[in-house]
Parts: C-alpha cells; structure tokens; sequence
C-alpha cells in the first residue's frame, strides 16, 4: 500500500487533488486499488511500469530507484494475484493489486 500512495503522491503532478483507496472481492481474490486524479499515463507508458528498475521520462527530478511498483508486483505474484493499472493521460491512474484468498498455510 505504502508504495502505491507514494507513487501517487510522487507522480501525481500539480494536477493531483485525491488519493482513493478501494477494496473489492472476487470468487478467488481480495483486489485492493489506488487511484489518484493527477497526471495520468497512455498505454505505451503504462506497460512496463512494474519491472525493476523502471523509470518513466517524466520522472526527472523525482527521488526514485524504479524499485517500488516492482516490489508490489512480487508481492502479488507470491501471494497468488496479480498487478494492473487502468488510465488515461487526462483523468489520473488506478493501480490495482489482487492477492489470492486461498493461500496455503505455513507455520
């Protein structure tokens, strides 16, 4: 959660004014979103947002290893979900994370 706030409050822009959080339930998984009305992305700049290291142009001058988003996609795969984003270059970013609800037990 805290890297989707920070990437919204890092990559919002002067256009930012609301962070949303969401949780929502399907059959098999707990989705949780992040949705921010600042700048938004187009698809091409959208699609490797979660691999390491990964920079966007419009990230100069903004403090960043390109870690974040990476980590949260680990996260989700290790527990059984998946990462996604849904946007437009006008109307802000959703990220979305959804982990598995029947995840074996270990002690």
């Amino acid at each position: 959660m805290r890297n989707l706030i920070d990437n919204a409050l890092k990559y919002g822009g002067d256009e930012l004014g609301r962070i949303t959080i969401g949780y929502e339930e399907t059959e098999k998984h707990s989705v949780i979103s992040v949705a921010d009305d600042g700048v938004g992305l187009n698809q091409a700049e959208s699609g490797n947002l979660f691999e390491l290291f990964h920079r966007l142009g419009t990230s100069r001058g903004v403090e960043g290893t390109g870690l974040g988003l990476a980590i949260v996609k680990e996260i989700a795969q290790r527990h059984g979900g998946q990462v996604w984003t849904s946007s437009n270059e006008k109307t802000g970013i959703t990220f979305y994370v959804s982990i598995g609800k029947d995840l074996p037990l270990s002690l």
